[in-house]
């Protein structure tokens, strides 16, 4: 149960960290889809150039700190969660819970389809992770 789950999570933190790097080199698709959402508009429509500037610095801010998380992550994956600690699976929790859940809840609310469906990917990859091996993580006391 623990390779099946360590499979989905590591499937997950790829397409964390790939999806991480979207937003990093092209944080243009994200603003301009968070954008049309919120505003139905688009960084080609923002009078003030500075303005605009700024929103694609902080998505890609974002981005690089979305980043750094699943780069810590990976080392949580092999280092603890591999080895069925439960540091790990809480740390896979907070962390996967912070980023994932919390997005989803956003991208919900602000009605970004492309965002949306990418932290809905995520979140569904995260809980088949840590819910699948919770036996081992939680054993039951006799």
């Amino acid at each position: 149960m623990l390779k099946t789950a360590g499979v989905f999570l590591l499937i997950g933190l790829l397409f964390g960290a790939v999806y991480s790097l979207v937003v990093v080199f092209s944080p243009q698709t994200i603003a301009n889809s968070t954008l049309k959402a919120r505003a139905d508009t688009n960084l080609g429509n923002i009078q003030d150039q500075a303005a605009a500037e700024v929103i694609i610095a902080e998505v890609r801010h974002l981005g690089i700190f979305a980043l750094t998380t699943s780069i810590a992550m990976f080392f949580v994956f092999f280092q603890g969660f591999k080895k069925g600690q439960k540091w790990a699976w809480w740390a896979f929790l907070v962390a996967g819970g912070i980023g994932w859940v919390y997005g989803l809840v956003i991208q919900i609310s602000e009605g970004d389809m492309m965002n949306l469906i990418g932290h809905a990917i995520g979140t569904l990859l995260l809980l088949v992770g840590i819910l699948l091996p919770i036996k081992i993580f939680f054993p039951k006391k006799a």
